[in-house]
């Protein structure tokens, strides 16, 4: 049960991007390549603090993990277990669903279908009749 928890090893965080390819040769260029270069460093830094906090919050967990009984750590797997368990019924459930109302989506387009097809051949027969009339006179 422990080697579970003590295999984690936390995100990697993403690394700082250099300034590099960019050509100054235009005016405008040179601007929007600086802009590009500050632009990256600064989400490159507001990245690694995420994944700096993100790593801190998994070191914390891990040592928190490791303080538990065994008692607790066998009951915290199977409330694990139980709620996977839930999660994948709640997944069939919701996917049955799905198709239920797929099918039935499916009928009601079927049946208007049809309908569509008799107003159609209807319309058609009375168009045939009305030109066998006039064509009479």
């Amino acid at each position: 049960m422990e080697n579970m928890y003590n295999n984690f090893t936390p995100p990697p965080s993403s690394p700082n991007p250099t300034g590099g390819g960019g050509s100054s040769s235009g005016g405008s260029s040179g601007g929007a390549a600086a802009g590009a270069v500050v632009g990256s460093l600064i989400s490159g830094v507001i990245g690694g603090l995420f994944a700096k906090g993100e790593a801190k919050k998994a070191r914390e967990l891990q040592k928190e993990l490791e303080k538990l009984s065994l008692a607790q750590q066998k009951q915290l797997e199977e409330r694990l277990q139980d709620v996977k368990a839930e999660t994948e019924r709640q997944s069939l459930v919701f996917q049955f669903l799905a198709v239920q109302n797929n099918n039935e989506m499916l009928n009601k387009i079927q049946s208007k279908r049809y309908t569509s097809y008799i107003v159609l051949g209807v319309g058609v027969t009375i168009l045939a009749v009305v030109i066998l009339k006039l064509s009479k006179k």
